[in-house]
This record gives structure tokens, C-alpha cells and sequence, in this order.
């Protein structure tokens, strides 16, 4: 079931990311409207685009690979989740709070998750630039507002807003999901 979730989750990011070019080469073959910072503020244009694309993918895909093919659960005696989470990225069951300032001790944790957590939110920010590019594509009524509100509000990208507020969520959600798993032995270890 794991490796359909997967394949699926790939699938899915790279349909809205191909619908997010084809929307783009169809609304503004010039790149005037893109709002990609390879392109808005520094010039560059198609090819550095689609290297870009080709790069986050790359990201997306061997970290969320790692996620659900690779990566085992780390089971501790500890039952509670800020003590868990910490137990497996710090070594330590009392760093919970500090390790929002801190670099992991343990890395594979924090790769799984960063995995689980870029899928999901790259899946969520696609499908906004791809909304955002329907709306102008079919000139729908009230888009401009929306636009507006958009630029007011979220700097005009609320594509990264979203996906960024989406990763922070999977991130702690997936270290719920593997302290979830090894509660049971942690349970009849304590």
C-alpha cells in the first residue's frame, strides 16, 4: 500500500506541475506574469525554469523515496511524542523546544519527514498555481480580486505560503505518525 501511496503522490506532482507549465506557456509565452524568482527578479528564462523544475523534483522525489522505501522506525521506551520526537533527532528525550534552533543530531529522521512533508506541500502549491493559472486562462469573474487580495495579503505568493504552512504541518505530523507506530513497544518496554 506504501509504494501505491507513493507512486500515486508522484504522479499526481508531476500532472500539476506539467499543468503549471503548459498554463504558464499559454498565458504569458514571454514570462512577463511568472512569478518564479529565477525569472521575476532575475531575468532568466525558459531553460532556467524548467532546470528548476527539474531540480526540485529531483528533491522532491529521492527525499519522499526515502520517506516510504527506506526509512525504518526508530523505536524508543519514550510514550510521550515531544519526548519521542527529540529521542530520535537529538539523542536526547528533553530538546524538544530547543530543536527548533538547532541543526539534528540524527539526520535520517529529519530527512523522512522533510520527504513526507516536501510531497504533500509541493502537491498543495502546484494546485494553487494551477487554479490561479484557470482563473486567468478563463478570464473568471472575480479573479482580479482575488489577485489583489493575493498580493496584498501573501506578497503575491501564496503558492509558498501554503506549501510552507502545509511542510511545517506534515513534518510534525509524520513524527506523530512514526511515534504512533512504536508506542505499543514502547508501552510494554516501560
Amino acid at each position: 500500500m506504501k509504494k501505491i501511496k507513493f507512486w500515486i503522490l508522484i504522479a499526481v506532482y508531476l500532472l500539476l506541475a506539467f499543468a503549471d507549465g503548459a498554463l504558464t506557456y499559454i498565458n504569458t509565452p514571454d514570462l512577463s506574469l511568472e512569478g518564479n524568482p529565477l525569472v521575476a527578479k532575475l531575468g532568466l528564462g525558459w531553460g532556467a525554469l524548467a532546470i528548476a523544475n527539474i531540480a526540485v523534483f529531483i528533491l522532491y522525489f529521492f527525499t519522499a523515496y526515502y520517506c516510504y522505501f527506506k526509512y525504518t522506525t526508530v523505536y524508543t521506551k519514550e510514550t510521550k511524542y515531544t519526548r519521542y520526537f527529540s529521542q530520535i533527532i537529538f539523542d536526547r528525550p528533553d530538546m524538544f523546544w530547543k530543536g527548533a534552533f538547532l541543526l539534528p543530531k540524527r539526520w535520517k529522521p529529519f530527512i523522512a519527514a522533510t520527504g513526507f512533508a516536501l510531497l504533500y506541500s509541493g502537491i498543495v502549491a502546484r494546485l494553487i498555481l494551477v487554479l490561479e493559472w484557470l482563473a486567468i486562462t478563463l478570464d473568471l469573474p472575480g479573479s482580479y480580486h482575488y489577485f489583489i487580495f493575493e498580493d496584498t495579503y501573501f506578497f503575491g505568493r501564496l503558492d509558498v505560503i501554503a506549501g510552507a504552512l502545509v511542510a511545517l504541518f506534515c513534518v510534525f505530523y509524520w513524527f506523530y505518525l512514526e511515534f504512533k507506530k512504536q508506542l505499543p513497544q514502547a508501552q510494554t518496554t516501560a
